[in-house]
């Protein structure tokens, strides 16, 4: 079924950079309409499972965003990749099926009702013609759950399945005693960041889509992860230098930053120096960082698909400014997953499927460079 979906887009028109631009400078407006529209609706209770109208409309501002990113972007992949990962997640809190057309209509009323231009404003009536043409088969993908959710699977790992039962009950102590008895050399914390951290935060992910977890608790999971590496790193701190200076940073206005700090450690452990920025870092902020030091080479972490155009930009200004075109872009995370030439569509250097990868790819830069 993906494969004919995937079919079917080839034959849509790319969307010009001024009905992008249009799409962008209206999106105020465009939703303005859309929750009228919504919020008016006789069965709009019962559409949404009698959530509150916030949720619908935050669900708005992410469709928003999502559609402005891949007009921006031009990769009709990524709606086949997120418009089934956003109606699986609304569904599991309640929304019907049913809701998601009505809200597409609403949305192709709103363009033809907003977009002044007539060109601009058929540009991107096709795509939403393409999505109401192919919404039967986007449910279809969302109830057999083939996305980037799934894409980690837990193997079987003593460890892991230690860990994760621990992990679960909430209980940090009981973590941090089971990590004592069980980590001694930088070797076993690799091995935990890749086999054990890496797959059960995906698993933690993919359980809060899925409403199996609530936000706090997803909050409370990060929370003991990132105590954890926090206590490994200064167990083993510090390692000796045998490489080039690296900056490791979560993307612009991502929260999501468990990713970036495991990349920044085994960067760290494997000789790297490197400078942990963090998450949510402004764009200017993290170019005066890349100005300073003159790294060579940042790393990205991007958990979520609504950061992308951000990215998009700060690869852009890194790319073109004197002070920084000459460093080497990486970047990698669930926002990827499933779309292996994104990372060439958004402008970066490479891209790693997982933690390993990444390490992988920077020490293959470092050796080519010192021949």
């Amino acid at each position: 079924m993906i494969e004919a979906i995937r079919a079917s887009y080839r034959d849509l028109h790319s969307v010009s950079v001024e009905a992008a631009e249009v799409y962008a400078h209206s999106t105020d407006k465009l939703l303005c309409h859309v929750n009228d529209q919504l919020e008016a609706h006789p069965k709009i209770s019962e559409l949404i499972g009698q959530n509150p109208h916030a949720l619908m409309r935050d669900n708005h501002r992410k469709h928003a965003t999502l559609m402005s990113t891949v007009f921006k972007i031009n990769s009709f992949e990524l709606l086949v990749q997120s418009v089934p990962w956003m109606f699986r997640a609304y569904h599991a809190r309640g929304f019907s099926y049913d809701y998601f057309f009505v809200e597409l209509v609403a949305w192709q009323i709103a363009v033809h009702e907003c977009l002044g231009q007539q060109v601009q404003k058929a540009e991107i009536l096709a795509v939403y013609t393409w999505l109401a043409q192919h919404h039967e088969n986007m449910i279809l993908l969302s109830r057999s759950g083939v996305d980037s959710a799934n894409s980690v699977q837990l193997k079987a790992d003593e460890m892991q399945r230690s860990f994760l039962l621990l992990f679960m009950s909430g209980d940090s102590q009981s973590c941090f005693s089971f990590i004592d008895q069980s980590i001694y050399t930088p070797d076993d914390v690799k091995h935990f960041y890749l086999d054990v951290v890496w797959p059960v935060m995906c698993r933690i992910g993919h359980m809060w889509v899925s409403n199996q977890i609530s936000v706090a608790e997803e909050h409370l999971a990060t929370a003991i992860v990132s105590n954890i590496m926090g206590s490994l790193y200064r167990r083993f701190a510090p390692f000796p230098v045998t490489r080039g200076q690296a900056v490791v940073s979560a993307g612009p206005n991502e929260l999501h930053e468990i990713g970036a700090r495991m990349v920044a450690d085994l960067m760290e452990m494997d000789g790297w120096d490197v400078t942990y920025v963090g998450a949510n870092t402004q764009d200017s902020e993290l170019l005066d960082i890349l100005k300073q030091q003159k790294p060579f080479v940042l790393a990205l972490s991007v958990a979520t698909i609504f950061n992308l155009q951000k990215v998009r930009s700060l690869l852009n200004r890194i790319n073109i400014d004197p002070e920084t075109v000459g460093i080497k872009t990486i970047v990698g995370g669930s926002a990827f997953s499933g779309m292996p030439l994104l990372w060439q569509e958004i402008g970066a250097d490479g891209y790693a499927a997982d933690v390993g990868s990444a390490i992988q790819v920077c020490n293959t830069w470092w050796m080519e460079l010192k021949g």
